[in-house]
């Protein structure tokens, strides 16, 4: 469409999505009192959580449902329903499709949510707060709002376009969601994945992520009465024989690899990312001797890391460098010399980069500046996404994809995660003008 044409259409579109905000924030508000944590999020029961996925789908489902949309499901898992919400073309058009999942991350914390508890769902301040409203319920509703702006602004489609309300994400199970609904026969020429990218600015355009590892260090001690620590460490005493404390021995490999972390901060970069971005994070530790008690020197100890390394490098060769690593500090120490840590590449999650000259990604950029200004002159246009997402399993099947939603992801996953409602309906106005310049207007 050229200009002329799409002004018109556009100012429709956005008087619709105005008169529908009411209606898309209750339902927001609706899909945040719904407890989707993951069921196979760790520490989670899932009798306790099943069927919080599905139902959130089928609200998105009901509320498309008045706009002409139609809905189908795929669900590997029977209990938990992937939602495909899709209205065909006219003819002659691109497809596109939205993909957002429904499932969130456990909450932490509880008794400090506003609200009195992490689902409320409360309004205060221009913002929907709760868990999930950042990660990634906002993105859902914007996708929803701009579907149902465009049916009722009675904008038809040359190309069929599709909403993927998925499960699984948060755990990387794409398997069960995202990957699932492709390899069932949805899809599209291109896709827009509405996770939050309101860094460095709000909406922005985010073409390409890192990727990460998921990886468990499990290094062995000798456990003994805890009295033994003194002959097991002092002159003139047994040393190893005496026994290992396996924390201790852990905690020397933490600081190996917080050294390689401080290279990385030099030897690893990419130009759409922030300085710093490439670490590794340990976020679990653990150890003891079998049991729960301090009376023992810990037998075995395991440390759990979440691996950031940057897309222009290949997976195994960071992997190999890691292991190196350790390796070479292990020799520095008597036990670990001959008990090396023993490595559990657990996961791994592939990056996504979409070329900046893609026409999704131009169009995009265009209907931001559009809706929000311009990009002032000589600042990047797009930017990385900041964590990763299942814009990696997209690509993956050979489609272009982008992110794009509202939400900030500093304070997803945290305590008193929050949307702004301003910025679901700025990414509304994108999406729309998006998909009718990706479609076609009949």
């Amino acid at each position: 469409m050229d200009d002329k044409v799409a002004a018109p259409h556009m100012i429709a579109v956005d008087e619709k999505i105005r008169a529908l905000l009411p209606d898309a924030i209750s339902l927001l508000r609706r899909l945040v009192n719904t407890n989707s944590i993951n069921p196979l999020f760790p520490g989670i029961r899932r009798e306790d959580v099943i069927g919080g996925e599905s139902a959130c789908g089928a609200m998105l489902s009901d509320f498309l449902a008045g706009h002409n949309f139609v809905s189908e499901t795929v669900a590997v898992d029977p209990e938990r329903s992937n939602r495909i919400i899709r209205k065909k073309g006219t003819g002659g058009g691109r497809s596109i499709f939205i993909n957002g999942h429904v499932d969130t991350v456990a909450p932490f914390r509880v008794s400090e949510w506003l609200g009195g508890n992490p689902w409320s769902g409360e309004v205060r301040d221009g913002r929907v707060n709760g868990l999930g409203s950042t990660d990634m319920k906002g993105g859902l509703i914007a996708a929803a709002l701009a579907l149902a702006a465009l049916d009722a602004a009675s904008i038809r489609l040359k190309g069929e376009v599709q909403f993927h309300a998925v499960v699984g994400e948060e755990v990387m199970s794409h398997e069960l969601g995202t990957t699932a609904v492709l390899e069932a026969g949805f899809g599209g020429e291109a896709a827009i994945v509405v996770e939050p990218t309101s860094q460095p600015r709000p909406l922005s355009i985010a073409t390409v992520s890192a990727g990460n590892f998921n990886l468990q260090l499990d290094v062995k001690g000798y456990g003994t009465h805890s009295g033994n620590r003194g002959p097991s460490i002092r002159a003139g005493g047994e040393g190893n024989a005496a026994g290992v404390n396996a924390v201790e021995k852990a905690i020397l490999v933490v600081q190996a690899l917080q050294q390689l972390e401080q290279e990385w901060g030099i030897t690893k970069s990419h130009p759409a990312f922030p300085a710093g971005i490439f670490s590794m994070v340990p976020g679990v530790f653990h150890g003891d001797a079998g049991v729960p008690s301090v009376g023992y020197l810990a037998e075995s100890a395991t440390i759990g890391y979440l691996v950031w390394y940057p897309p222009n490098e290949g997976p195994e060769a960071v992997k190999a460098e890691i292991e190196r690593h350790v390796h070479h500090a292990a020799q520095l120490d008597s036990w670990l010399r001959q008990n090396p840590p023993r490595f559990r590449w657990e996961s791994h999650w592939p990056v996504f980069d979409t070329p900046a000259d893609h026409p999704l990604v131009k169009l995009l950029v265009a209907d931001r500046a559009d809706v929000l200004g311009e990009i002032p002159a000589g600042l990047p246009q797009t930017h990385s996404f900041n964590a990763v997402c299942d814009a990696s399993f997209i690509a993956a099947k050979g489609i272009p994809v982008v992110a794009m939603g509202p939400g900030d992801l500093r304070c997803a996953h945290a305590v008193n995660e929050y949307v702004d409602l301003a910025e679901i309906a700025s990414c509304a106005r994108i999406l729309a003008r998006t998909i009718v310049g990706w479609c076609g207007a009949a």
